[in-house]
């Protein structure tokens, strides 16, 4: 068994998805359905990718799958990379009509507090004070 802890994936996809529908939510009351399907699918497109990225690399675990890990998180990288370009190909040939600034608050909003809440879950409980 190993003594590596799972990293917190799971509960950072979870807490992005919800202040993503919550912006949505929140979008459909106060700007219009235009502007919250942008922001849902700015939003999607920073978690799926990410959630592919996480699973690839926290399948591999403990001392000895370094290595593997390692080459996993590259191309798990690069595929990341790919599926958000895709993606955003897809919405901008594909949806219309589309609120352009919504579609990128929401990429950039939900990745953002994806990091806020990896660091928040992650840092020892003294340094999280600071944030």
């Amino acid at each position: 068994m190993s003594a590596i802890p799972t990293p917190p994936v799971n509960r950072v996809m979870l807490q992005q998805l919800a202040i993503l529908l919550i912006l949505v939510a929140l979008a459909q009351v106060f700007l219009g359905t235009v502007v919250a399907y942008s922001i849902l699918l700015g939003g999607l497109l920073s978690i799926v990718p990410s959630a592919y990225f996480a699973y690839k690399v926290t399948r591999h675990r403990g001392a000895r799958a370094t290595e593997r890990m390692v080459r996993s998180a590259y191309s798990a990288e690069i595929m990341k990379l790919a599926l958000t370009g895709a993606g955003f190909a897809l919405v901008f040939t594909q949806v219309e009509p589309l609120h352009v600034a919504g579609l990128f608050c929401g990429f950039m909003l939900v990745h953002a507090f994806g990091l806020w809440v990896l660091a928040r879950i992650t840092m020892p409980q003294r340094s999280r004070q600071q944030l």
